[in-house]
This record gives C-alpha cells, sequence and structure tokens, in this order.
C-alpha cells in the first residue's frame, strides 16, 4: 500500500516532463505549446493525483504559468516551480 501523498512513479515522470516541456516552450516564446503542455499537467494531476495539498499546488502552479504566458520568465518559472512541488 502506498503513502496517500505519494505520487505514482509514471504520474511524477509524466508531471516533470510535461512541466519542463512548457518551461522550455515559454522561455522560447512558443506560447501554444507551453499552453498545451500545462493543460495536459493541470489534467493529469487533476485525474492521477491523490487529493491533497500537493494535486492543489501543481494545479494552481499549472494555472499561473498559463496566466503569466505571454510573459516567458515568469511562466518557466511557474513552470519549474510546480515541478518542484512534484518530487517533494
Amino acid at each position: 500500500m502506498t503513502d496517500a501523498d505519494e505520487v505514482p512513479h509514471d504520474v511524477r515522470a509524466s508531471l516533470e516532463q510535461l512541466l519542463a516541456a512548457a518551461a522550455d516552450a515559454a522561455t522560447e516564446g512558443n506560447d501554444a505549446t507551453a499552453r498545451a503542455a500545462l493543460d495536459t499537467a493541470e489534467t493529469v494531476a487533476t485525474n492521477k493525483l491523490p487529493a491533497g495539498e500537493r494535486r492543489d499546488r501543481v494545479r494552481w502552479g499549472c494555472a499561473a504559468a498559463l496566466d503569466a504566458l505571454p510573459n516567458a520568465d515568469l511562466a518557466a518559472a511557474y513552470a519549474t516551480a510546480t515541478a518542484e512541488a512534484v518530487a517533494a
């Protein structure tokens, strides 16, 4: 049995990959790709993370990064911080 706040390995890997792709795309000025990656990460968090603080932080971070676009640096910073919340 797993801890209620433990993130399954495949979910963690997917979220980390999506958030890294979002940060890279935002930095490169590719808002459409960043938006797609952030939308997908938010969906994965909603559907695959157990209810609780981590899921809330990841969902909030994705929304904050989306709101920050087209400010590339700010959106990338939110995406990176959100990836750190996944790993914590």
